[in-house]
C-alpha cells in the first residue's frame, strides 16, 4: 500500500510537472518589449536585423506625448537570440508635419523608403528615403520623386534594384488596380516612375509580399472605399491571392491567381520567412480578428494550400508584420475597424519551437464502433517532417489538460506524403508525415463532445515540437448528434437576465458554456465606447440598463430564441414611459443601435425580444417624445459642410463651422475618444454669409475655447427647426 501510495503521489506530481509544461508550451504567440506608443496603420520592415517603425495612427502619448497622425519613426536595433526585443529608440522624424497613415515603406542597400499614404488632409503622393547609420539609427530624410498618383492603403516592396507600388486608394475615386516602378539609382533616389501590368481588381488595404523574381498580392478591399454610403465598412473584401514575376527590363508578367487564402482579408499583416507567407489578423467582411495564417513557397513559386497557425493573443487589424528564419512578429494594430490602436507585440518562434499541423481521421469518432487506429497527419513548416523521430511522437494533453501519453502504434511504418492521399485532402504543397495510434487507448481517454488534441514530439537534434487538431467530435453511439439539439428551456442569470432556447435551436457542443453577463464596461474600447454614445445621441436613445452580453458572442440558432433583460423603473429618464422601452442590439460594423421588437413586462421588469444570434444588448428609450412641428419648415432649411478648422489646430483656438440657416437651435457637443463629454455649446446668434473659399454660404461659427490638452476629439452637431433635426459627426485634433 505504501509504494502504491508513492507510485500514486509520483504520478499526480508527474502530471503536475506536464501540466506546467504543458502551460509554457502554450504561451505560442510571446510578448515583448511593446512599441513606444499604440499605433495602428503604421509600417514595419526588417533591415540589417534592426525593426523600423514608421508613422501610423495613434491615440496615446508615448516617446513624444503625441495622438493622431504620426510623423515619429522608431527602431529597435537588437533582436535578441531569444526573439525577444531590446528597448526602443527615436530615429528622425519623418519631414510630414501633420504625420502619415495608411502609408507605404520598404528597404533596400541599407536605406529605407517611405511612400504616399494619408493624414488629415487626404492621401499623399510623397517618396522619402533615408540611409541607416552604424548604430541603427537613420540619417536625416530626403524627398526623391514622388509617385504618379495620390495614394493610401497600397503596398510596396523591393525588387532587385526597382521599387514597386501596387494599388491602393485614391481620394474621391477609389481603390486602384495601378502598379508602378522606379529604378532605384546609385545614390539612392528613384528614378522616373514606370507603368507595369495593373492588379486583376482594384484593390486597397491588401499586403504585397516579394520572394526571389516573384510578387504575391494577398487580400484586400475591392474598389470604392473604406466606408459604404450608410457609414457601415466595406465588406467586399478578397480572399484572392495573385502571383507576378518580375522580368528582366523591370516589367511584370501577367497575374495569375494561386492558392486563396482561407477567409477574406483587408488591413492584416503579411510577411515572409523565405519558406512560408505569413498573414496574421486583419478584418475578413464581419469582424476584426486574431488568425494566423501560412502557406509554403512551392519550387515553381506557387503557394501551397493556407493553413491555420497559431491564433494572436488579440484580434488585430491595421497590424504590421516582420519575419526572419526563426521568428515572426506582430507589432501594434488596432482592437476595432480602424479604430483603438494598441502597442502589444507577440512573436512566435519558428524553429526553436516549431509549430505542427494536425488533422485527424476519422472527422468524427463513434466509441462503439470498430476499427484498429485513428490517422493523424502532422506537417512543420519551418521544419522538415523527415527529421522527426517517430519513437517520440504521442498525444499527450486532451483540451489542454495532459493524459497519460499515447504514443504511436508500434506496428505502425510512419510514411511520408506530399499533396492529397486517400484519407486527407486540401493538402496541395505539403508535406507531412502520417502516423497511426490505438483506436481503443485514443476513445478510452476522451470525453465526449468537440476535443481537441495535442500532439508532441521531437526532431533527430532533439528540438521538440506541437500541434493540435480542432473541432474533432467524439460520441458513443450513432445517435450523438441528436444530443447537439437538446438544449432547451431557459437559461437566468444572477442579475435576471435570461434566455430561453426552443429545442433544435442550439447547433453548438452541448457542454460549450451558455453565458449571460452585465458588460465589463472596463474592458471596452475607448473608440467604442465613443461610437456607441454619438449612436445613441443620433437616435436620441438613453440606456436604461446596463449592456448584457450573451455568449458565446456571435453563436447563431437554428431557431429564433427569446431574450429577456431586467430593468428598474427608478433609472427610466424623466418622461419616458416603461411601455416604450425596447431592446436595442449594439451592431459594431454598422456602428449603429438597432432597435429590436420588444414586448415589455411592467410587472416582471423585464423586456424580451426573439434574435438569431448572441451579441450585446440594451435596454434603451428615446427619452425626448417627439416633437409636433409648429410649422412646417422652410424647404431650404438643410445642413451642409461641418468642420473643425484648423485641423489639428496647433497654436490657435479651434472653431467650428457649421453651414445651416434659420436653424431655431443650434447645439454642439465634443467628447473625447474615450466617449467623455467634454464640452457643450449651445449657438444663439444668427447665421451669416461666410465664404470659406468654395463660395459664400449661411453658416454658424464659435470658438471651441482653449481648454482642450492634446488629442483627437468627436463633435456632435444638431440644428432643429420646428419638428424637424438635422445632425453631423466628425473628429477634429488638437496639437499643444
Amino acid at each position: 500500500m505504501i509504494m502504491n501510495g508513492k507510485k500514486i503521489l509520483l504520478s499526480a506530481i508527474l502530471f503536475s510537472i506536464m501540466g506546467c509544461l504543458l502551460t509554457i508550451a502554450h504561451a505560442q504567440f510571446i510578448e515583448t518589449s511593446p512599441l513606444p506608443q499604440a499605433l495602428l496603420t503604421h509600417t514595419s520592415i526588417l533591415l540589417n536585423n534592426k525593426i523600423y517603425v514608421s508613422g501610423g495612427i495613434s491615440d496615446t502619448g508615448g516617446f513624444r506625448g503625441t495622438g493622431g497622425f504620426l510623423n515619429n519613426v522608431y527602431y529597435c536595433a537588437s533582436i535578441n537570440a531569444d526573439g525577444t526585443l531590446g528597448a526602443w529608440a527615436v530615429a528622425n522624424d519623418l519631414p510630414e508635419f501633420l504625420g502619415l497613415g495608411l502609408h507605404a515603406s520598404a528597404a533596400h542597400n541599407n536605406t529605407v523608403y517611405v511612400l504616399g499614404g494619408t493624414n488629415i488632409f487626404g492621401p499623399r503622393n510623397v517618396a522619402y528615403y533615408a540611409s541607416t547609420n552604424e548604430d541603427g539609427s537613420l540619417g536625416s530624410w530626403q524627398a526623391t520623386t514622388p509617385m504618379p498618383q495620390k495614394l493610401m492603403g497600397h503596398a510596396a516592396i523591393v525588387s532587385g534594384n526597382r521599387l514597386y507600388v501596387l494599388g491602393g486608394m485614391i481620394k474621391s475615386v477609389g481603390a486602384s488596380s495601378s502598379v508602378y516602378y522606379a529604378d532605384i539609382l546609385a545614390d539612392k533616389t528613384l528614378g522616373p516612375w514606370k507603368t507595369a501590368n495593373s492588379l486583376p481588381a482594384n484593390l486597397f488595404g491588401h499586403k504585397a509580399i516579394t520572394v526571389g523574381d516573384k510578387i504575391y498580392i494577398i487580400g484586400g478591399t475591392i474598389n470604392n472605399g473604406f466606408y459604404f454610403a450608410d457609414g457601415t465598412p466595406n465588406n467586399n473584401i478578397s480572399s484572392k491571392v495573385y502571383m507576378a514575376s518580375v522580368l528582366e527590363d523591370g516589367s511584370l508578367s501577367s497575374w495569375q491567381e494561386t492558392s486563396s487564402l482561407i477567409e477574406p482579408l483587408t488591413l492584416h499583416a503579411a510577411s515572409t520567412s523565405g519558406k512560408n507567407i505569413y498573414t496574421l489578423g486583419g478584418y475578413n467582411g464581419e469582424g476584426v480578428t486574431n488568425a494566423v495564417y501560412f502557406a509554403p513557397i512551392l519550387d515553381d513559386g506557387n503557394l501551397g494550400s493556407w493553413q491555420a497557425l497559431h491564433s494572436m493573443p488579440k484580434n488585430m487589424l491595421g497590424n504590421s508584420s516582420v519575419a526572419n528564419e526563426e521568428y515572426l512578429y506582430s507589432l501594434g494594430g488596432g482592437l476595432s475597424y480602424i479604430a483603438d490602436p494598441q502597442a502589444d507585440i507577440t512573436f512566435l518562434s519558428l524553429k526553436k519551437d516549431p509549430k505542427a499541423f494536425v488533422q485527424i481521421n476519422p472527422t468524427t469518432l463513434n466509441k462503439k464502433s470498430n476499427g484498429k487506429w485513428i490517422t493523424a497527419i502532422v506537417g512543420l513548416p519551418e521544419a522538415d517532417v523527415n527529421d522527426i523521430n517517430p519513437l517520440t511522437v504521442k498525444i499527450s494533453a486532451v483540451n489542454g489538460n495532459p493524459i497519460e501519453p499515447i504514443f504511436v502504434d508500434k506496428k505502425w511504418t510512419t510514411k511520408i506524403y506530399e499533396g492529397d492521399c486517400a484519407d486527407f485532402d486540401k493538402l496541395s504543397g505539403h508535406t507531412y508525415a502520417m502516423f497511426k495510434f490505438s483506436r481503443k487507448k485514443v476513445s478510452n481517454a476522451l470525453p465526449e463532445g468537440e476535443v481537441t488534441l495535442t500532439i508532441i514530439g521531437e526532431l533527430k537534434d532533439g528540438t521538440v515540437f506541437e500541434g493540435t487538431n480542432t473541432n474533432w467530435t467524439i460520441h458513443a453511439s450513432k445517435n450523438f448528434k441528436k444530443t447537439m439539439h437538446e438544449r432547451i428551456g431557459i437559461r437566468k442569470s444572477p442579475q435576471g437576465h435570461s434566455v430561453n432556447i426552443p429545442a433544435d435551436a442550439f447547433p453548438g457542443n452541448p457542454e460549450l458554456l451558455l453565458t449571460i453577463e452585465n458588460e465589463n464596461a472596463d474592458l471596452v474600447s475607448k473608440a467604442e465606447k465613443a461610437k456607441r454614445i454619438i449612436a445613441g445621441d443620433k437616435k436620441e436613445l438613453k440606456s436604461v440598463s446596463k449592456a448584457v452580453k450573451f455568449g458565446p458572442h456571435g453563436m447563431k440558432f437554428e431557431k429564433p430564441v427569446t431574450i429577456a433583460i431586467k430593468y428598474n423603473s427608478e433609472d427610466l429618464p424623466q418622461g419616458a414611459k416603461e411601455e416604450n422601452l425596447k431592446i436595442c442590439y449594439w451592431n459594431p460594423e454598422s456602428e449603429e443601435w438597432e432597435a429590436m421588437a420588444s414586448t415589455v413586462s411592467k410587472e416582471d421588469k423585464v423586456v424580451k425580444t426573439q434574435t438569431s444570434h448572441f451579441s450585446v444588448y440594451q435596454i434603451m428609450t428615446n427619452a425626448i417624445p417627439a416633437e409636433v412641428p409648429a410649422e412646417t419648415p422652410a424647404a431650404d432649411f438643410s445642413l451642409g459642410n461641418v468642420y473643425v478648422f484648423p485641423n489639428p489646430a496647433a497654436a490657435v483656438e479651434p472653431k467650428i463651422h457649421i453651414e445651416s440657416k434659420d436653424a431655431d437651435s443650434v447645439l454642439i457637443r465634443i467628447y473625447t475618444l474615450s466617449g467623455r463629454q467634454v464640452k457643450q455649446l449651445n449657438i444663439s446668434q444668427a447665421a451669416t454669409l461666410i465664404d470659406d473659399g468654395s463660395g459664400a454660404k449661411y453658416a454658424y461659427e464659435t470658438a471651441l475655447g482653449t481648454d482642450m490638452t492634446s488629442g483627437i476629439y468627436l463633435y456632435y452637431v444638431e440644428v432643429k427647426k420646428g419638428g424637424v433635426k438635422l445632425k453631423k459627426t466628425g473628429k477634429f485634433a488638437i496639437i499643444r
